[in-house]
């Protein structure tokens, strides 16, 4: 963090009167300690995407050139269809609406049932802001009505009711492509069930997975297709032979039964009789490959020393070995 900031008086003078308050602290704190939006937010106790317009707003004005972003642009009215099918715009972009442009979108039952239902789970009055971002989910990210408030409704269950959570969740939901309500409770489910079960499997159940770990149990329950049990299975097992916790370990196990065609219990259980079985001959086949009438090699007789008369159990071998040289 910089210890000394220098700001001009014209820009006291021109800049800051007319300036919104919080692009002014977004512009001092960028000044200040620089660092992403998200830090800058985090600082501020702001939206990410707040932070991202006032870099817009300075750069426009001739400040921070390197840091700001796009300008937001604004979106063009119309019926709630036309608008569920817009291309999500860049994440640096999030739109802002004025109050007569809610106004206008509140006229769509849908938008009103929205803003309705998240005023009651989030236990509050929306204000202008909120219904401005909760809006530009649709909007901006192109996630459908029902969806968002799915979001919503997964956020609160977490103990969560923040709107900078709920856009940091929006836009994850975005990214992954997330746009109906039946990928938005298969999430909801894979994070509140498949997770924890793989973390409990590997003794760890009181955190949630780091993204590395995140997109092995993706991989095992969407591209493996696999039951959660089997993948339980498998963690548990990976504990059991290598004595840690270990997702490289437990996806190897895992893609074997995939290339396998596991998909019960009852398949891995014949899978591993199988593997005992052909063990167990190889181990008889073994014996029998042994020349017939061949008698059992005897082991060499020791070498008669001084030293024969004590038990060999109580000597070092490779000790005995160099003493009977130095003889």
């Amino acid at each position: 963090m910089a210890e000394e900031i220098r700001i001009s008086r014209d820009f006291i003078e021109k800049e800051l009167p007319s300036a919104p308050p919080l692009y002014v602290s977004v512009y001092l704190m960028t000044l200040a300690c620089g660092g992403s939006s998200a830090v800058i937010a985090e600082k501020l106790g702001a939206l990410e995407s707040d932070v991202l317009r006032a870099w817009a707003y300075w750069k426009d004005r001739g400040f921070l050139q390197k840091t700001a972003a796009e300008p937001a642009a604004k979106p063009k009215t119309g019926s709630i269809a036309e608008l569920a099918t817009k291309k999500p715009l860049p994440a640096s972009s999030r739109p802002d609406y004025a109050p007569a442009e809610l106004a206008e979108y509140m006229k769509h039952q849908e938008v009103r049932r929205l803003f309705e239902s998240a005023s009651k789970k989030l236990g509050k009055f929306l204000s202008q802001q909120d219904m401005s971002l909760l809006f530009s989910f649709h909007d901006w990210l192109a996630l459908p009505i029902d969806v968002i408030d799915l979001l919503i409704s997964y956020c609160v269950s977490n103990g969560h009711h923040g709107m900078r959570y709920i856009e940091k969740v929006a836009l994850g939901w975005a990214e992954e492509g997330i746009d109906t309500a039946e990928k938005a409770a298969e999430y909801i489910e894979l994070r509140k069930t498949g997770f924890r079960v793989v973390l409990r499997a590997f003794g760890q159940g009181n955190r949630m997975p780091v993204a590395a770990e995140e997109s092995y149990i993706k991989k095992w329950l969407k591209e493996y297709g696999l039951p959660l049990e089997l993948v339980q299975t498998a963690c548990e097992r990976t504990v059991l032979q290598t004595g840690k916790p270990s997702f490289p370990y437990a996806d190897s196990i895992l893609r074997q039964w995939r290339d396998a065609g596991v998909k019960t219990s009852a398949d891995i259980a014949a899978l591993d009789e199988a593997f005992a079985a052909k063990k167990a001959g190889n181990a008889q086949k073994s014996s029998e490959q042994k020349p017939a009438g061949e008698a059992p090699r005897k082991k060499p007789a020791p070498r008669q020393n001084k030293f024969i008369n004590y038990t060999q159990s109580e000597w070092d071998f490779a000790e005995i070995e160099r003493l009977g040289r130095e003889e």
